[in-house]
């Protein structure tokens, strides 16, 4: 039994650090026409949590943990939310040292413009387990209409909330351009 678990973990393992990343110079071609925006919004506010993988992690083997701290775990590497929540989801996001960032009016507009439908080709997919550590909350006329948590390590994602396909969504390029316009500062 100890065999099959370690050989499990090595392949998880292994699919982390060999897994492909799309390379926006091949010579595979992306169209570049835009359609329509995930979220009618009029407002996107970006949220980041700093913390140490160490911290995390013993968060997550920790035996008896709290309801907040099943709360961040949950945000953290879990899909909640999994609908727009009923509460001030911003809240609880500031509650557990998630950072708002200051977005000047481009950067919401550039941000807006990554979170479209495409027709694009597909990421490969990684096992590792994904870190949302940051999270862009949509609005319009003041209420959530949208939210995505983005894991740029892993290039993984959750979009809640958009009316139409978000399937190809997560091109390594645009990861990259997204993490620019939150990470410029």
């Amino acid at each position: 039994m100890k065999k099959v678990i370690f050989i499990i973990a090595a392949i998880v393992l292994l699919s982390c650090n060999n897994s492909k990343k799309t390379d926006p110079n091949n010579n595979e071609k992306v169209a570049k026409k835009e359609l329509r925006p995930f979220f009618d919004c009029d407002k996107v506010d970006h949220y980041y949590l700093d913390i140490s993988e160490d911290i995390f992690f013993k968060l997550v083997r920790k035996k008896n943990k709290t309801e907040k701290e099943k709360e961040l775990v949950n945000i953290y590497i879990n899909t909640f939310p999994d609908s727009i929540p009923k509460e001030d989801f911003e809240r609880i996001l500031l509650s557990h040292n998630y950072k708002k960032s200051n977005l000047s009016i481009k950067d919401e507009k550039s941000i807006e413009n990554v979170f479209s439908e495409k027709d694009s080709l597909k990421n490969d997919a990684c096992a590792c387990i994904a870190e949302y550590r940051d999270v862009f909350v949509f609005k319009k006329n003041a209420k959530t209409v949208g939210i995505a948590k983005i894991c740029f390590k892993n290039a993984r994602f959750q979009i809640i909330g958009s009316k139409i396909n978000t399937e190809g969504f997560g091109l390594i390029n645009e990861l990259d351009k997204l993490e620019g316009f939150v990470r410029h500062k």
